[in-house]
C-alpha cells in the first residue's frame, strides 16, 4: 500500500519508487506490464491479457479453421468477392492487386507475446486462417515490450534500410504509435481503404484518436479495453451514477471505497475521469497538454479528490498500489467498489471464485474512458501487402466473433455491429457475457476517447503534489 506523505519531497522521485515497484509486483489482475518510460504505450496489453488463461478453455474453443468457418457469417466465397474491389492503399489499385502481391510471401508480426494462450489463438485463427486462404504465412515474432519493435524501425531508419525492412506489422497504440508517426516511419495511409475497414466507425474519436493522437490511416484497430466501475450489490443496490453521488456515497460510508495510487493504470484512469468531469469540453484534453487549461480545471479535481479522502479506505492514509491490491480488498469486502480496464473481467473473477456472485459492474453517466489497440504497417515493410491481408482478417466478422468470444479471447470489439448482418448480431448476442458484464452497446454508448499522450503525465504529478502530499 501507498501510505501518504505529507512532507515536501521530490515528484520525479517518487515517480521513481513508484515505478520500480510497479514493475516489480507482478500478479495475475489487470495491472499494465510495463516502466514508467512506457506506461502510455502498453496500457491495452493490461486488459488484453486478462482473456482466458486456462487450458481448459482453449480445448472448449474450436481450435480448426473448418470448426470456424462452420459459424463463420464471412465465408471464403464472401472473401473472393472482394478480389476485385477497389482500394485506397498505397502501391495498389484493388484488393486482387493485394492479394497477389501477398500470394506465398511471409508477414513479421512483431507483438507483445507475454500470453501464451493469446499466441496460440493468434497462430490458429488468424495465423491459419491467412495461410489456408491467401498463402501467407504468419510469423508472430514476441516482444516483452512494444518498444522493442519502435526501436527497431528507428534504428533501420537511421542505418538507411529504406526498404526490405525486418519488421511488417507491428501490434501498437499510445506512445509508440507516436513516435513512429512523428518520425514518418510509417506506411500509409492505408487503413480505411482495405475492404473491412466498412466495419469500423472511423468518427468515433476513440478509434480516430490513439491517445489524442490522429490516426490518419495509419494504424488499424485490433481491440477495445473500457473502464468499468464495479461494485458489491450485497451492499450497494444501487451504484452512484455521477462523481458527485459518489462523494456522497463515501461521505456516509466511510472506509468502503477507495482507488489504486497512479502510476497505477486504473488510479490513473481514475484521476483522468475527474478531469473529464470537471471539464466543460473534455475535448480539451485531446490536444497536446495547454498548462493554462490544466490550471483552470485541475483545482476542481484536487478539491474533489480531497474532500473524498478521510472517507477512503483506511481514512485516506494508504492507498491500494495496484489494481489487484484494490481486487483482493473487494473480494474481501473491506471495500464495496472497486474498477476494471476490461469490462469482463469482473465475470471471469466471479466465474473462478475471486469475487462473490453479487459483484456488478455500472458506467458513470459521464461515460468511460476506452482505448483501443491497433496494427500498423512501417514504411520499410518488406511485405506490406500481406499485412493489410491479416489487418483486414482482423476486421472480418468472423474474426471479430471468435474475439468476442467469451470461451475463446474475451476482447471487446473495435467495430461497428451497425454494420454486421442481423445473423452476425444474434451470434455476438448469444454469448454468455457473465453476470457482472454489461451489454456491448451500453459499453459503445458510454466509451469516451483517451486525453491525448501529452497529459497523463501531468495529472499523475499533480495528483501527488495536491492530493497524496498535501
Amino acid at each position: 500500500m501507498i501510505a501518504r506523505n505529507r512532507k515536501p519531497f521530490s515528484v520525479l522521485l517518487l515517480l521513481t519508487v513508484f515505478a520500480l515497484v510497479a514493475a516489480a509486483c507482478g500478479s495475475d489482475d489487470d495491472s499494465t506490464p510495463a516502466t514508467a518510460a512506457t506506461t502510455q504505450a502498453t496500457t491495452t496489453t493490461a486488459a488484453m491479457e486478462e482473456a482466458p488463461t486456462t487450458t481448459e478453455a482453449m480445448a472448449e474453443a474450436p481450435t480448426t479453421t473448418e470448426a470456424m468457418a462452420e459459424e463463420a457469417p464471412t465465408t471464403t466465397e464472401a472473401m473472393e468477392e472482394m478480389m476485385g474491389t477497389e482500394v485506397h492503399v498505397p502501391m495498389y489499385d484493388t484488393w486482387e492487386d493485394v492479394l497477389a502481391a501477398a500470394d506465398g510471401t511471409t508477414v513479421n508480426w512483431h507483438m507483445w507475446g507475454g500470453n501464451e494462450n493469446l499466441n496460440s489463438w493468434v497462430d490458429t485463427y488468424i495465423g491459419d486462417v491467412v495461410k489456408e486462404r491467401y498463402n501467407v504465412t504468419l510469423n508472430r515474432v514476441p516482444l516483452g515490450d512494444t518498444v522493442e519493435a519502435v526501436n527497431l524501425v528507428l534504428n533501420e531508419h537511421q542505418a538507411g534500410v529504406t526498404e526490405g525492412g525486418s519488421v511488417d506489422m507491428i501490434w501498437i497504440n499510445g506512445d509508440n504509435f507516436k513516435t513512429l508517426k512523428e518520425a514518418d516511419l510509417l506506411f500509409g495511409p492505408w487503413s480505411e481503404g482495405i475492404p473491412n475497414a466498412v466495419h469500423v466507425n472511423w468518427d468515433d474519436p476513440s478509434i480516430a484518436y490513439d491517445f489524442g493522437v490522429s490516426v490518419d490511416g495509419l494504424e488499424s484497430p485490433w481491440g477495445s479495453a473500457q473502464m468499468v466501475f464495479v461494485y458489491n450489490s450485497a451492499f450497494v443496490p444501487e451504484p452512484p451514477g455521477t462523481f458527485e453521488a459518489l462523494a456522497e456515497w463515501a461521505h456516509a460510508n466511510p472506509g468502503l471505497f477507495t482507488y489504486p495510487a497512479p502510476p497505477d493504470f486504473h488510479g490513473l484512469s481514475f484521476v483522468k475521469h475527474m478531469f473529464y468531469w470537471a471539464a466543460d469540453d473534455y475535448s480539451v484534453f485531446q490536444q497536446p497538454f495547454d498548462q493554462a487549461v490544466f490550471d483552470s480545471i485541475a483545482p476542481k479535481v484536487w478539491e474533489y479528490m480531497n474532500a473524498i479522502e478521510p472517507d477512503l479506505w483506511r481514512g485516506g492514509d494508504t492507498y491500494p498500489t495496484s489494481i489487484g491490491a484494490l481486487q483482493d480488498l473487494l473480494a474481501n469486502s473491506e471495500v464495496y467498489f472497486g474498477m476494471s480496464l476490461n469490462p469482463r473481467r469482473p465475470s471471469t473473477l466471479i466465474n473462478n471464485g475471486t469475487y462473490p456472485d453479487t459483484i456488478r459492474t455500472w458506467v458513470m453517466d459521464t461515460g468511460t474512458l476506452t482505448n483501443k489497440n491497433y496494427v500498423t504497417i512501417p514504411k520499410n515493410a518488406t511485405n506490406p501487402a500481406g499485412a493489410m491481408i491479416v489487418a483486414n482478417h482482423i476486421l472480418s466478422t468472423e474474426n471479430q466473433l471468435i474475439q468476442a468470444n467469451p470461451e475463446q479471447w474475451g476482447w471487446g470489439l473495435p467495430t461497428d455491429t451497425n454494420t454486421w448482418t442481423q445473423e452476425e448480431r444474434d451470434i455476438l448476442n448469444s454469448y454468455d457475457r457473465g453476470v457482472a458484464t454489461l451489454p456491448f452497446d451500453v459499453l459503445a454508448a458510454a466509451g469516451l476517447p483517451e486525453p491525448h499522450a501529452s497529459w497523463p503525465t501531468q495529472m499523475e504529478a499533480g495528483w501527488i503534489e495536491n492530493v497524496l502530499e498535501a
